[in-house]
């Protein structure tokens, strides 16, 4: 006897509507019934499982549109008819015909998008009004910088000689009301290559961050990750002017490693490229690269936006911010995950 097994789950409130009419447009073998204080989406088919497991995953998300999906079909007629003309001398042997009937009675579908499925999804822009506004802001730091009008933005390089913060240029800003320096050379770019790189790691793991977690938590992560960063390149190499995001991009990917250790099922950012981020931190560090790139790089900035980014992804998953990037399947009301999958 066919069991059902279940796909997914969804809380009472949500509205599956697109769901079912996408279920009733391709007359799938799939079910919606509420069992235990959730909508649970059941098929008879074990083979279309884990195929609609993903792309209902990625409608709940919002990366992927079911009105606009297409399904291939196996077609079990032409089996039919091997086994027939294969059989045209005898009668079919009842447990060979099995598996036939069974393929008439079922459908094998492969969802497949309208459009080309990218490994890191495409977010809605109004999803990530935070992360569009660090690029736009890495563009308009390089323009300012261009023109001559990036003086109000960058904290002053010290004069030789011994170090000392409450003497120091930063401390005699600071006393004149100049608080925005804290924040304000992680807009200030070098060059457009340098506004680029920062733009694409905010582009990859910032909007997918800001998506799942809320443009008031990721806004929050970047308000402090600013400063961190700054002040450490600061106090590390107080004589030489520094600016870029890169602090803050790499608090992105410290936080992104954090939840991504917490939370093994999320996948919109490639655990590869977050392990790439923190070699390239390390190799930088042992000074190789600045033989290579005119000024330097920012290590400080980049370890301490590194670090302040694992703390703040620590607290957010203590929070219970995790449960945004995939709810283990114990819980009701988000999606099951198989328990052999394997983590990063």
């Amino acid at each position: 006897m066919n069991q059902w097994i279940t796909i997914c789950e969804f809380p009472l409130g949500r509205d599956l509507s697109p769901l079912a009419e996408f279920i009733r447009r391709h007359e799938l073998p799939v079910r919606i019934s509420e069992e235990n204080n959730a909508q649970v989406v059941a098929s008879l088919v074990p083979q279309l499982v884990e195929p609609l497991r993903d792309l209902f995953a990625r409608w709940q998300d919002g990366s992927v549109d079911l009105a606009r999906i297409e399904l291939q079909v196996h077609d079990p007629s032409e089996e039919q008819g091997e086994t027939e003309n294969v059989n045209s001398g005898g009668a079919v042997d009842s447990a060979a015909a099995q598996p036939v009937t069974e393929a008439g009675a079922k459908k094998t579908a492969r969802a497949k998008s309208a459009e080309p499925v990218s490994a890191i999804p495409q977010w809605p822009l109004q999803q990530t009004p935070v992360s569009l506004l660090l690029i736009a802001l890495c563009f308009i730091g390089w323009f300012l910088l261009r023109q001559g009008w990036a003086e109000p933005l960058v904290i002053y390089p010290e004069q030789q000689g011994d170090f000392d913060l409450p003497g120091s240029i930063l401390s005699q800003q600071l006393s004149r009301g100049e608080f925005w320096r804290l924040w304000t050379p992680a807009m200030v770019h070098f060059s457009i290559p340098h506004a680029l790189f920062n733009s694409l790691g905010i582009w990859i793991v910032g909007r997918s961050l800001e998506a799942r977690a809320g443009s008031l938590w990721f806004a929050l992560l970047v308000l402090i990750s600013a400063p961190v960063a700054n002040i450490a390149q600061y106090a590390w190499s107080p004589g030489n002017l520094f600016g870029g995001m890169s602090g803050v991009v790499y608090a992105l990917i410290g936080a992104a490693l954090v939840i991504q250790r917490w939370q093994p099922q999320w996948r919109d950012v490639p655990a590869a490229l977050i392990w790439l981020a923190v070699v390239w931190l390390l190799v930088c560090m042992t000074g190789l690269v600045d033989y290579f790139i005119p000024g330097g790089i920012a290590n400080a900035a980049h370890a301490g936006g590194f670090a302040a980014g694992l703390l703040l992804g620590i607290l957010f998953c203590l929070g219970g911010g995790a449960q945004r990037y995939f709810t283990p399947s114990t819980q009701s009301g988000d999606l099951k995950t198989n328990t052999g999958q394997k983590s990063f």
